[in-house]
């Protein structure tokens, strides 16, 4: 089992309530609030960590800037994309390595050189 440490970033730090009040996914393996210092993220294996950041990294996309949120998401993607054990998953994983090179090429097609535009 993997766990993520929350950190309290802002003012206050993220509790089970904010999930609730904000209807926010649980990750997988569910949440523990460690005292009053810090909530802890609980997932069967990197993967789904990284599967869960990146379905945070989504929602962001459709909150308001102003929205208190947003902070919360951003937070918690942070937390989770900057843990040791998730850096080097995704360092030494080769599927994620392969689709990482996939969407720079797929990139790279949809957005045409300079050169290109100028002929």
């Amino acid at each position: 089992m993997l766990r993520i440490n929350l950190p309290p970033t802002g003012p206050t730090r993220v509790t089970f309530a904010d999930f609730r009040k904000y209807r926010l996914p649980i990750p997988s393996k569910g949440i523990k609030d460690r005292g009053k210092t810090e909530t802890v993220l609980q997932f069967d294996n990197e993967d789904e960590a990284v599967i869960y950041a990146d379905h945070l990294e989504e929602i962001v996309t459709g909150v308001s800037k102003n929205s208190p949120v947003r902070s919360i998401l951003r937070d918690m993607v942070t937390a989770i994309r900057n843990d040791d054990t998730i850096r080097n998953y995704l360092e030494y994983s080769s599927i994620y390595t392969w689709v990482k090179n996939r969407v720079k090429t797929i990139r790279m097609a949809i957005k045409p050189s300079a050169s290109f535009l100028k002929n």
